[in-house]
């Protein structure tokens, strides 16, 4: 049985864990096994997030950003683009689709370079959009994707430019053991470095972005800028060639998937990943207990490895099939290490939260003390679009 505090929770203002007297309206107050705080009586606890009728902290049954999906679960829109609430992202998850069929049926045409326009446009067009529906940048949309996905475009551009240059003249010389140490190693490390350029030119002049979530969404648009400029510049020969070009479909299909698709999606998740981590060693203020899944050691060593194992597929797996394969498995499991790093880092008890006025929870839309966590779904108020929070009272 939960141990039952005051009847009625205190007016707006007050904050978790405080007593008074009872006021004429409002939920009942419980005490919440886990942080001890006194909250509104619900499901979950309002302050620190942890299922009140089992006491489970983790509650990896309900996933803080998205609570009708549990932690382990592969999503690309939930996990990418968790500001969004679930019954939003359907259209978002649909465009994907539709985009994605799009380029295998203009593949099977050999309509090869606009699949591959397609392709490479695919996910930075979906993020801009994700940004403008969700108003992460608050009022300062230009500064924002001038640092993220133009600086991480330029980046890319002249990244890409030098390095394939460095690799072919290794080739031309034959010189196989150092061109896989300078493909398969130095310029995925270096690459990755560059995609957290704009991301961190952001947490030092604009801290008042100061959440993870914030963190996240930077780097992977850095990430998707950097990856579509090097795209670009890989296909442009394809690109400006006829429009019905000879080759095998399949074989071009596989291609555009990994290139437009599957690296998209990595370079966000180990961009996004770190960026994460940087951004929760600021925001959280206890310095202690945190999760080592989401140090700045631990994000940092998964995306080396995660770049590294792209760079050397090339050189250890010649079927296409084969290293399409693997690196599908290796979108997936950043997925949901992302998931696993969101999910914490959003659990995190970074500061003392009030105990807010009646509003609508933005993803169950019921009507709760507006908290850190809604008592009713457990959805974090920090996976909220930012315009959604003040409306609700200013809860962050």
């Amino acid at each position: 049985m939960r141990e039952r505090g005051p009847d009625r929770r205190q007016g707006p203002g007050r904050r978790a864990g405080e007593t008074g007297a009872r006021p004429l309206e409002g939920p009942p107050l419980v005490n919440c096994p886990h942080c001890e705080s006194v909250v509104p009586a619900g499901d979950f606890c309002g302050h620190c997030g942890a299922h009140l009728v089992t006491a489970n902290a983790s509650r990896t049954h309900a996933f803080a950003a998205v609570p009708s999906e549990r932690v382990a679960h592969p999503s690309i829109i939930s996990t990418l683009f968790p500001h969004l609430p679930h019954r939003r992202g359907g259209a978002f998850r649909w465009a994907l689709i539709a985009g994605g069929a799009a380029v295998l049926l203009l593949a099977s045409l050999h309509l090869f370079a606009p699949a591959t326009i397609a392709a490479t446009f695919l996910l930075p067009v979906l993020y801009l959009l994700y940004l403008y529906e969700v108003e992460v940048y608050e009022n300062e949309p230009w500064l924002l994707i001038a640092a993220t996905m133009v600086t991480g475009a330029v980046l890319g551009y002249a990244f890409t430019n030098y390095s394939g240059d460095a690799v072919s003249r290794l080739d031309l010389t034959g010189d196989r053991e150092n061109a896989f140490v300078l493909a398969g190693v130095a310029i995925p490390i270096v690459a990755q470095a560059l995609m957290l350029a704009g991301p961190l030119f952001l947490y030092f002049i604009r801290p008042r972005y100061r959440e993870p979530l914030d963190g996240l969404t930077f780097g992977a648009a850095s990430a998707l800028g950097f990856t579509l400029m090097s795209s670009l510049v890989a296909f442009w020969p394809l690109i400006q060639g006829p429009l019905l070009a000879t080759g095998a479909p399949l074989d071009w299909s596989l291609r555009l998937l990994r290139a437009g698709i599957l690296v998209s999606l990595v370079n966000a998740s180990t961009t996004g990943l770190v960026a994460a981590a940087i951004w929760l060693h600021r925001y959280d203020r206890r310095r202690a207990g945190l999760p080592w899944t989401t140090s700045i050691l631990a994000t940092s060593i998964v995306a080396i490895g995660a770049q590294v194992l792209i760079g050397m597929l090339g050189f250890a797996i010649s079927d296409l099939v084969a290293s399409t394969a693997v690196l599908l498995i290796e979108t997936v499991a950043l997925l949901l290490y992302v998931r696993l790093v969101i999910h914490q880092s959003l659990l995190v008890e970074g500061a003392e939260h009030e105990i807010g006025p009646d509003a609508p929870c933005p993803e169950c839309h019921r009507i709760v003390p507006a908290m850190a966590f809604c008592p009713a779904c457990g959805a974090a108020r920090a996976a909220g679009t930012k315009q959604g929070r003040t409306r609700a009272g200013g809860v962050a």
